[in-house]
């Protein structure tokens, strides 16, 4: 055998380990995934023990650690959007622009904040936000924070994990234990940002300031959302209208009985301690696109030899709205009438229709994010839903209870400059604003609408995004 072909043979085997390490796996079949499996799992699960199998390993059971409420005379809420890094710079953006504008008692807007709920690469920058700007109360007032923030959002992560992965060898614990793409995201996030930073330490934050953060993934297991959150999960089950909602017809068919419509479950289901939980892994599981990132295995310690698959939250849920809808509704069930709004920060993707795909985007990225995406647009439609048959509720008393529970949508795709330039109403309610492309810059509108979905952003794309920022925030100081 000559040297030259020796040496083919080596770069094929290095490229296909590269590849299915990458997930691509996929596209040479789930025979040769299911083959790998069953070749590996004798080292997997006896030579190293079952490591990384699942992440509560510890058996301290469930205990309350939440901080309590105190929402002033406001409730105020943050719903942000999954995206990868587009959702989570424009997060950062957007949070900067907010922290200019001051509310009737002279605060900053985002102190006034109550609550975050996030998804995917919006958990990414939410929990960057309460770990690293309430870490202690000299950094709730750094003036560099919010530029420092996107500066950190705007970090190549997938670059990251590929010099990792090839460089650093990561590829063979991948293939020799249960350690995943998952784990090595969470490592990369660990290493940039915030250690090894678990919610006890999250907990610690709330208690310096910081809203409090729910990072939205879903069970695979059993179809419900799930949250990680210093919040118990009872909290997220007691509303008086998404009980009614619960009750419709068409849910009563559709699933086992076991199956129970609009339930919540976290870390007080599984009765596993949160305060242990690395918030990294919270953020992997939250963005653990299918077959591309993760999913994060957890144990239910409530029932014996149980798990849960805790994948993408952007697959119940890609705003995070309906987890602050059961939240505000519950606390608005107590307190009828109280003032609430939700502030919904878009940048989760614009939908086209007219993209005429080429060979090069069928790959496993676009079938594994297309039906998200299809999701995503359905997604929106239930969540206004949602929002107007809340005002029209009655509860038992005959009381409309969030009658003064309002939402703002800031979009990426929703005030663009030529829209201002060309005099278009953008004052209109957020819910009913469509984006019309004929009334834009047509090379703008292009621009914005082929951010990717993805772990990495450009300057240009970062520039485009501050610009969209400035626009949708200054529109909300115009209400």
């Amino acid at each position: 055998m000559s040297f030259h072909y020796k040496q083919l043979i080596c770069r094929t085997i290095f490229f296909t380990l590269f590849l299915m390490q990458l997930g691509c796996g996929v596209l040479v079949g789930t025979t040769v995934d299911a083959a790998r499996n069953i070749a590996t799992y004798p080292l997997k699960e006896y030579v190293f023990w079952g490591a990384y199998k699942y992440d509560n390993k510890w058996d301290t059971p469930y205990k309350p650690i939440e901080t309590p409420e105190d929402h002033g005379e406001m409730l105020l809420g943050i719903a942000v959007s999954g995206g990868g890094s587009r959702s989570a710079y424009f997060f950062a953006s957007v949070m900067k622009e907010l922290s200019k504008v001051k509310t009737s008692t002279g605060k900053s807007l985002v102190d006034e904040i109550d609550y975050i709920s996030s998804v995917s690469g919006g958990s990414l920058a939410s929990a960057y936000y309460c770990l690293t700007r309430y870490k202690d109360k000299k950094s709730i007032h750094d003036k560099q924070f919010f530029d420092n923030f996107k500066k950190a959002m705007s970090s190549n992560f997938q670059i990251q994990a590929v010099v990792r992965l090839l460089l650093y060898g990561y590829w063979i614990v991948d293939f020799v234990t249960y350690y995943n793409r998952g784990d090595l995201f969470a490592g990369i996030w660990e290493d940039n940002f915030w250690g090894n930073a678990t919610f006890k330490d999250l907990l610690a934050t709330e208690k310096n300031g910081a809203p409090k953060l729910i990072i939205n993934g879903t069970d695979l297991s059993g179809g419900h959302k799930f949250v990680f959150s210093t919040i118990r999960d009872q909290k997220f089950n007691n509303s008086k209208y998404f009980e009614r909602l619960s009750k419709a017809g068409f849910l009563k068919h559709a699933t086992t009985k076991s199956h129970t419509p609009f339930k919540t479950i976290g870390f007080e289901t599984l009765q596993s301690d949160i305060a242990q939980y690395p918030v990294s892994k919270a953020v992997v599981a939250s963005a653990s696109v299918p077959n591309l990132l993760g999913p994060v295995t957890l144990r239910d310690y409530s029932k014996k030899s149980q798990y849960i698959n805790v994948s993408d939250g952007g697959i119940y849920d890609n705003y995070g709205v309906e987890s602050l809808m059961e939240i505000f509704t519950t606390i608005l069930d107590k307190n009828p009438g109280m003032k609430a709004k939700i502030i919904i920060v878009d940048g989760s993707g614009y939908f086209d229709v007219d993209k005429v795909d080429s060979g090069e985007s069928l790959d496993v990225a676009y079938f594994s994010l297309r039906p998200l995406e299809i999701s995503w647009l359905r997604t929106k439609s239930y969540m206004e839903y949602v929002f107007q048959q809340a005002h029209k509720f009655v509860n038992d008393q005959g009381e409309k209870p969030y009658r003064n529970l309002s939402y703002q949508v800031l979009s990426l795709y929703d005030v663009l400059p030529s829209q201002e330039k060309k005099g278009v109403i953008t004052g209109e309610k957020a819910i009913d604003t469509l984006l019309r492309p004929d009334l834009t810059t047509l090379n703008f509108f292009k621009k914005v609408s082929s951010i990717q979905t993805n772990f990495a952003i450009s300057a240009e794309d970062a520039e485009i995004v501050d610009e969209v920022a400035k626009k949708v925030v200054n529109k909300l100081r115009t209400k």
